[in-house]
């Protein structure tokens, strides 16, 4: 094995799709790593993330200093990152509540900018052990990232020259900012900019269901989560800047549309609590104008935003919400959600 020396090595378990209980169940929100491989077996290298609360969260490098991680389906890599899924394992259960998981995953994001990745020091699996130490109290099996290890020990022998390929600045592994998943789109010629969106690196918080963000882009229903406050967050990263003009968001019926929507151009990181109200929005909709949208009971509106602070746009955050007064705990849904404008 590949095995660093020293000591006996950590292997990874035998069976490929089995759970290895890495720490005690029970109650609590249960927490499992998600590990890949590039053949979907035993390797050298694994690509990992942590998924908890239906969602899976990775990280990768790019060339933005916006965070790294994003929230992807549990399991799935995008088309084209090169990944396949190898085997769970449980890495027990976290006692904190669901709005702590949500404040603990919104910190870290903070801490991993895309831009600060690195092959050795600081991959995906760094960040997955991290999260999982905040989480449950303890870090991810030792093989999962031996190769960083190995890697990192050749570079302290042979110096920081020693390597003949250039240095790796993106993972390439599932949902993070350099996956392959959607190829850089283009703007349709009624300004949808749908193809613009990476899709594959979408995230929806507070959301029911264990894959909003690909419900959210076929149009499928997003209602926030049972036992939640009415609301929902939405991560929308680009494939490269738009300018945004209008945004166009469906609801199935007037009780479930949002009362309050606030959008946020190119967010550094952002929590429900913080899209609330905590931090200023770049634009706010409060009373949107729904009206019938011709299908059944559904309503639209359409929000012309301002141009002129919607330019140069990478990420795109929209938060969904009930306004003052009314039953926080009431659900919000939207089954339809459409970007405009241009490049």
């Amino acid at each position: 094995s590949l095995g660093a020396s020293g000591g006996k090595e950590e292997q990874p378990p035998a069976a490929a799709g089995a759970a290895a209980p890495a720490g005690g169940a029970g109650g609590g929100t249960q927490v499992q790593l998600n590990v890949y491989s590039p053949s979907g077996g035993l390797n050298a290298i694994y690509h990992s993330g942590v998924e908890v609360l239906g969602a899976e969260y990775v990280y990768g490098g790019g060339d933005t200093s916006f965070s790294g991680v994003t929230a992807q389906r549990p399991k799935v890599p995008p088309p084209g990152s090169g990944w396949v899924f190898y085997q769970a394992v449980s890495l027990g259960a976290s006692r904190v509540s669901r709005e702590e998981v949500l404040r603990i995953v919104t910190e870290i994001r903070r801490d991993f900018p895309a831009s600060s990745y690195d092959l050795l020091s600081r991959n995906c699996n760094h960040f997955s052990d991290t999260l999982s130490r905040r989480l449950c109290g303890q870090g991810i099996p030792s093989w999962v990232n031996r190769a960083a290890g190995i890697g990192a020990s050749v570079s302290g022998v042979f110096g920081s020259s020693a390597p003949t390929q250039a240095p790796a600045k993106a993972d390439g592994g599932a949902g993070g900012p350099a996956a392959a998943g959607l190829v850089a789109g283009s703007v349709a010629e009624d300004g949808d900019l749908k193809g613009m969106v990476r899709w594959s690196s979408v995230g929806v918080d507070n959301a029911k269901g264990a894959e909003p963000a690909q419900a959210l882009s076929s149009g499928g229903l997003v209602t926030s989560d049972d036992g939640s406050t009415g609301e929902l967050l939405v991560f929308l990263p680009m494939e490269s800047p738009v300018k945004l003009q209008e945004l166009w968001v469906e609801s199935p019926d007037s009780s479930s549309a949002p009362s309050r929507i606030r959008l946020f151009a190119n967010p550094p990181s952002l929590n429900v609590d913080d899209a609330a109200g905590g931090v200023a929005a770049t634009q706010e909709f409060m009373a949107p104008a729904w009206a019938p949208s011709g299908r059944g009971t559904a309503v639209a509106v359409v929000l012309k935003v301002n141009f002129l602070k919607f330019q140069n746009l990478g990420n795109l955050a929209v938060y969904f919400g009930r306004a003052e007064g009314e039953d926080e705990e009431a659900a919000v849904s939207v089954q339809g959600f459409r970007l405009c404008g241009k490049v």
